[in-house]
């Protein structure tokens, strides 16, 4: 699974989601959480102020933008966190590995700046699954857990119970402002940490904003760009560039089914009917009116004649035969398109109405998972918690470029724009590091140029800043976010793999789309209603 599929399918719950089951975490631990988890008290929210953005954000989700990279950065954290103890993380990188600790200079850095022997054990993707139940299997448990929302893991509210320590009284209301840069999380970062009404971890902020299509403009300059004000015009500007050795669309019709469900108004993944009941998007009329249009798509012959589940897209993009592709959110479709060709700015397609619907976007969860700690005593925990709060300095830090970039002149050097630009040397030794450190918690999303290849930096951030404001007017919440359902951690894993499965084998044309609704019809028995019930339940309490 890549980065890409990996975002595009997060659903926002407290945790954890299907297949795999972990052994030896306290069986008779409580596993009826949905209630529970809608009335902790959330962190207080405290923006860091030092560091002032050009672009301002705001409380609907639009990011802050930076458009320079500062002259002056300031310290954020006053003091080593550690205790000068080994501590062990089990996290996963989405890029190369970094060098080993033992002949990594930056990695001995890191641990000096922390006051800590870390231990990173750097899962891959894909195989984290595996990895996790691994070492949960093996009995000793690392001091810090990434726990994602999506990838297969199960039990995870009895692991937590069992194994982890319940850092609710040390970050619950005020109590956070001893963690500054954990403080300026938002309570929507914070809902995704929540489990059986208490707080497990710190947060992985991610752009609030969700799927979109992301296309070539040098391939749509043809259709007078890559806009559209209806299903009929988007489908005759993609047979219009469709042509020779160029298709409009990447072949990954579950990703074009999903995008295209927010121009016919489908949910964002739950709909709250006006009794309170829930509906699961892929149910409603809308999807299946996407699903439909995916059809017609198909047999006008605008996609890529690929594997639906291929991993090269972004590449063919680039090169010129493929027109768009769906990615996670706005920023991920500039910058991955910018790293495969630094010319090329890939535009954003903003939703359009269809069917008579106005469009829904579909909000991001807003987060990648969290990080839990393992139990132990409160002098400990703290410690831990410290740790993770230097890993969240925000851009403008010290602390930020740091673990980012390196040590100027070894491993990274300003370029004419004044922007850190990394060695060989840290390419090899920070670049795989800051991976697995950031996919563990991180400062609350921000457009920054430094972070986008490229001469026209600056340029990217205010037409991604633009982009999320258009996205922003239409950008619906999906209504269980901060919510828990057993049912869902049980089913969602299986379900969700047969759906994909049907959407692929009916855009192939080897089922139908009658057989759409009665798939669902038949999931409402096998968990679906059970989901829908449990979510209810806590929104109610709430």
């Amino acid at each position: 699974m890549s980065r890409r599929t990996f975002l595009s399918l997060s659903t926002a719950v407290a945790a954890g989601a299907a297949a795999t089951s972990l052994t030896g975490c306290g069986s008779g631990a409580k596993k009826t959480g949905e209630a529970a988890s809608s009335k902790v008290r959330l962190p207080s929210y405290v923006p860091y102020t030092k560091v002032k953005p050009d672009l301002p954000p705001n409380a609907k989700g639009l990011s802050a933008g930076f458009l320079s990279y500062p002259k002056d950065l300031v310290r954020s954290v006053p003091k080593k966190p550690g205790d000068g103890s080994k501590i062990t993380l089990l996290t996963e990188i989405w890029t190369q590995p970094p060098a080993p600790a033992g002949s990594n200079s930056h990695w001995k850095k890191v641990n000096k700046e922390l006051g800590v022997d870390l231990e990173a054990i750097l899962g891959t993707d894909p195989g984290y699954e595996e990895k996790f139940s691994a070492v949960i299997a093996g009995g000793d448990l690392p001091d810090l857990m990434w726990i994602p929302p999506n990838q297969g893991i199960q039990h995870v509210a009895e692991l937590l119970e069992a194994k982890c320590a319940d850092i609710t009284e040390y970050v619950s209301g005020d109590a956070v402002k001893d963690y500054p840069n954990l403080a300026a999380m938002t309570p929507a970062h914070w809902k995704t940490a929540v489990v059986n009404g208490k707080i497990w971890g710190a947060p992985s902020p991610y752009p609030a904003l969700g799927q979109v299509y992301g296309g070539n403009p040098r391939i749509w300059e043809k259709a007078d760009g890559f806009s559209a004000s209806s299903p009929e015009e988007f489908l005759a500007k993609c047979k219009e560039v469709t042509g020779g050795k160029v298709w409009a669309l990447e072949p990954i019709y579950v990703n074009a089914a999903s995008v295209l469900s927010q121009c016919f108004g489908a949910p964002n993944k739950w709909r709250k009917n006006k009794d309170g009941s829930l509906t699961w998007f892929q149910e409603t009329d809308e999807y299946t009116e996407a699903l439909n249009f995916v059809l017609k798509l198909k047999k006008a012959g605008v996609f890529y004649p690929g594997n639906p589940k291929m991993a090269d897209a972004n590449t063919k993009l680039a090169q010129g035969s493929i027109g768009a592709v769906v990615f996670a959110n706005p920023f991920n479709a500039r910058k991955d398109i910018r790293v495969q060709d630094p010319g090329l700015a890939a535009e954003i397609l903003i939703p359009f109405g269809a069917g008579g619907n106005k469009p829904n976007h579909h909000y991001h969860l807003g987060t990648i998972g969290y990080t839990a700690i393992k139990k132990g005593d409160e002098k400990r925990v703290r410690m831990l918690l410290g740790v993770l709060n230097y890993l969240a300095a925000p851009f403008g830090t010290t602390e930020r470029e740091f673990l980012e970039f390196g040590t100027e002149g070894e491993d990274f050097t300003y370029d004419k724009h004044g922007f850190p630009e990394r060695s060989k040397q840290g390419k090899q030794q920070v670049e795989g590091l800051f991976s697995g450190l950031t996919t563990a918690t991180t400062s609350p999303f921000a457009l920054v140029a430094s972070t986008f290849p490229g001469s026209d930096r600056a340029q990217d951030v205010e037409d991604l800043y633009a982009a999320e404001q258009k996205l922003i007017e239409t950008a619906v919440q999906n209504p269980v976010v901060g919510h828990y359902s057993d049912a869902y951690t049980q089913h969602y894993g299986r379900m969700s793999t047969e759906a994909n499965d049907l959407v692929n084998d009916i855009v192939s044309g080897r089922k139908k789309l009658s057989e759409w609704k009665p798939f669902w019809a038949e999931w409402r028995n096998k968990g679906l209603e059970q989901m829908a019930r449990e979510f209810q339940k806590s929104i109610e309490s709430a």
